[in-house]
């Protein structure tokens, strides 16, 4: 089986599939009525990578409100909606970029007027279909052949400006689906986990479908999804998209895991030091070591560092040290230095 290179959808001002960038997005956690609260959010997401953002449309106050969201941010916005047909016809008067819908809880017989509404603005629908609203069962083609069957219902009346999720909780079945729709399907897919979970479980959910997918060419916009700040998912996505070298404007941040060595509380340092990368946008390889062996020693190859023993610390780029003073000063010294860089 050979891979379809998917087509390319324009999203707002983002352009998605083909050989174009890997689109970062999440989705706020916040009612999206709530607009000063929501566009706090939304503008902080953008900050630290957000190439998308997805809201919740639940009534008509959801709406007015993503009337507002959308002249407070730069990225495209994707209305979520779920069992109101009209809902989805509004949001795309309302001037989002794209709308998401669930052929799980949409019957058919109200696709044609979403149709031929986003037909009109020109907006791609994501047909998002998760494991909590199908059967997928060990048959992934008979799961594939019923998602065929409500792609061609939109195709059907003329539009194929479409974009795919298919998700499900389990990884292992989130990879062997979306490896499948990649040879069947040439539209541009949306990869994740769904209800993935908190913290480093989820994470390593989502790692384990989303890296062997990426590594063989398939996927084109991804969310990491957690049950934790929209702002943790992103930088999560970006740690993945850089790991496997489909991004380079991310950090690194090395630390060693302490020994016997250790002199100084090196995870609270490390903390301190991932809070500050989150808000950087560049290249650059930062070390956060215990001792003199792992830095400046071990980190040589680091971009810039910061090592202490007994209290004391030095801040070194490369291996050779530039500057020595005590845990606050250097951490002001290479606040700086990060900046500059």
């Amino acid at each position: 089986m050979i891979k379809m290179s998917t087509r390319v959808i324009k999203v707002g001002n983002k352009l998605l599939g083909g050989n174009n960038p890997i689109l970062i997005q999440t989705m706020a956690d916040i009612k999206t009525s709530k607009v000063d609260e929501v566009v706090k959010e939304a503008q902080e997401c953008e900050k630290i990578g957000a190439d998308l953002i997805r809201f919740s449309v639940l009534d008509d106050d959801d709406i007015e409100g993503l009337k507002i969201i959308k002249r407070n941010l730069n990225i495209p916005i994707v209305a979520d909606i779920h069992f109101d047909y009209l809902l989805a016809i509004k949001a795309i008067n309302a001037g989002v970029d794209k709308i998401r819908i669930n052929p799980g809880n949409i019957p058919d017989k109200y696709l044609k007027e979403i149709v031929f509404n986003a037909k009109d603005k020109n907006i791609p629908i994501r047909i998002g279909i998760n494991s909590g609203s199908y059967q997928i069962g060990s048959n992934p083609d008979k799961f594939l052949n019923e998602l065929e069957s409500y792609i061609q219902s939109i195709e059907r009346f003329g539009y194929n400006n479409l974009v795919l999720s298919i998700k499900s909780s389990n990884p292992q079945i989130t990879y062997e689906l979306n490896k499948y729709a990649s040879y069947r399907f040439d539209y541009p897919l949306h990869l994740g986990v769904t209800e993935a979970g908190f913290g480093k479980e989820a994470i390593i959910k989502s790692t384990v479908a989303l890296a062997p997918l990426l590594s063989e060419n398939i996927g084109d916009t991804i969310r990491i999804s957690l049950s934790e700040s929209p702002i943790e998912e992103i930088k999560a996505c970006k740690y993945l998209l850089k790991s496997l070298g489909l991004k380079n404007n991310v950090p690194t941040l090395v630390s060693c895991p302490t020994c016997g060595r250790t002199t100084v509380n090196v995870f609270q340092l490390v903390r301190k030091v991932d809070l500050l990368l989150t808000n950087i946008n560049k290249d650059i390889k930062v070390a956060v070591m215990g001792c003199p062996v792992n830095g400046p020693g071990e980190a040589k190859d680091a971009d810039i560092g910061i090592a202490g023993i007994d209290g004391n610390f030095m801040v070194f780029k490369k291996g050779k040290i530039i500057f020595k003073a005590d845990e606050d000063k250097a951490f002001n010294f290479l606040k700086d230095e990060i900046e500059k860089a």
